[in-house]
Formats: C-alpha cells, sequence, structure tokens
C-alpha cells in the first residue's frame, strides 16, 4: 500500500465545508508535500500582448501562483458585472495611487506622466476595479486587479501615449488596449482606449455574457469581462454600440 492510500484512509469524510487553516488541514498538507509524488506540469501560458496602437502600448501580465483546488476555486470572477459601479472618493484615490505605484515601477520611463495624470476612470464589477490615469496629450495608463487580492498585487494593464494625428474626432473611438491575456490563469478580454467629445455611452454585446456597459469619462473608455471573446479582435475588429450626446447612434468597428 502507497504513502498516499495510507493518508487517504486516515481522513474523515467531509461533511462540512473544509478550512484550510485548521490544525488537521495544515497537518495533512505538510504530509502530503512531503510524500514522493509524480510533479504535475503545467503548460505556460505566453504574456499577451493586447495592445498594439501607433503608441506602442504593451499589455502588462503579473501573473500570481493561487492555491484554487486547496480553497474551492477562485471565485473573484464569478463576483463580475456586466454594468459597473463607481468608487467612494476614498476608495479611488487609494486605487489610482496603487495602479500609479505599480506602473511607474514596470515602466519607469512613464514617471513623468504618470504624476502629472489624473484618474479619468475609476470603476468596480464585482470585486474587481479598473483604472485609467490620463492626460490631455494622449498618454493613458490603464490598471485591472482583484480587490481580494489587495488592490494591484496582481494586475493586468497598459500604458503608452497616442500620436495626436491618431487621436479619435468626436465622435468616434480609438481603442488603446483591446484584446484578450491573461491574469491568475484566467482569461481577460478588454476594450479599452480614447473616446471623442461627442461619445455618451459605449455598450458590447458578447455571445457569451450579453449586454456589457462601458464607462465613458473624461475622454476614455473602457469595458472589460472574463473570458477570451476578444482575442481576435485587435485584427478582426469588434462591433460596438455607440450613444452620441445628441441622442444618435452608431455601430462602430474597434480594431487596432
Amino acid at each position: 500500500m502507497t504513502r498516499i492510500d495510507d493518508l487517504l484512509k486516515a481522513l474523515d469524510p467531509a461533511v462540512t465545508d473544509a478550512d484550510p487553516n485548521s490544525p488537521r488541514a495544515q497537518a495533512d498538507l505538510r504530509r502530503i508535500l512531503a510524500t514522493e509524488t509524480t510533479p504535475v506540469r503545467r503548460r505556460k501560458r505566453p504574456a499577451s500582448r493586447i495592445a498594439a496602437a501607433t503608441g506602442a502600448i504593451a499589455a502588462t501580465v503579473t501573473a500570481v501562483l493561487v492555491l484554487t483546488s486547496a480553497l474551492g476555486g477562485d471565485r473573484a470572477f464569478a463576483t463580475w458585472t456586466a454594468t459597473p459601479t463607481g468608487l467612494s472618493a476614498d476608495e479611488r484615490a487609494d486605487a489610482a495611487n496603487s495602479c500609479r505605484k505599480h506602473q511607474k515601477s514596470g515602466s519607469p520611463e512613464y514617471r513623468d506622466q504618470l504624476s502629472k495624470a489624473t484618474t479619468a476612470i475609476a470603476e468596480r464589477r464585482g470585486v474587481w476595479t479598473l483604472v485609467v490615469l490620463a492626460d490631455q496629450n494622449g498618454f493613458g495608463a490603464l490598471c485591472i486587479t482583484d480587490d481580494s487580492r489587495h488592490l494591484f498585487r496582481s494586475y493586468f494593464g497598459s500604458i503608452g501615449t497616442t500620436p495626436a494625428g491618431d487621436r479619435p474626432n468626436p465622435r468616434g473611438l480609438t481603442p488603446i488596449s483591446l484584446g484578450t491575456g491573461s491574469i491568475d490563469d484566467n482569461n481577460l478580454s478588454v476594450a479599452a482606449g480614447l473616446a471623442g467629445a461627442d461619445v455618451a455611452t459605449v455598450t458590447y454585446t458578447s455571445p457569451t455574457r450579453g449586454k456589457i456597459t462601458a464607462t465613458v469619462n473624461a475622454s476614455q473608455f473602457a469595458l472589460w469581462l472574463p473570458g477570451d471573446d476578444l482575442t481576435n479582435a485587435n485584427q478582426a475588429g469588434v462591433p460596438v454600440q455607440v450613444t452620441y450626446r445628441d441622442g444618435t447612434t452608431a455601430t462602430v468597428t474597434l480594431r487596432l
């Protein structure tokens, strides 16, 4: 009989939700980890570049190892909502400061722009927070994080400057981040960028999630969803529905 068989026989039937921090669970974990077994190798997923407009904006993906099976699975994506909610003034300031700090660390060449950029968008979808820092000269930095893991300990984002010639007309949209990447080994699809002055609302109809409302503010727009809906959007394009301030509507195809 193997060591694993002995361990399994020693376990009581589960009658309640397991507490991974209990003395019994910790003792069992230590015994299992001490057992010689054949390791299971996981194929690495390449980091994704979701943003590649003229401003050469590359998405930064920072992964964190999570004991999802031991803790019952990652429930963060289950809290996601198609319509965003706002943040309080304190939450907005904390989220902006955290995004600024992490982007400065990862992209020191943008330190000056990050220091001067203001918070254009700060939204929440479930336990997730999205922040866009921007200025009036085409600079933008985007961060998305799972708040349950503390602000931007693990985050997904993009940063760069869009030249004046590529910025949208009053009724246009210029995507900066468009596509699918991964965070904590989960797919996440993003469409975000510059919005013309006449753009009031932007929505995307997902084949898997239904109608998704973007946040539009301070000449920026942003929406995201769990999954790989936008995997080929940077090449094939993705249609979104736009409502303008005069009440008229149009379908606009986002494409890098």
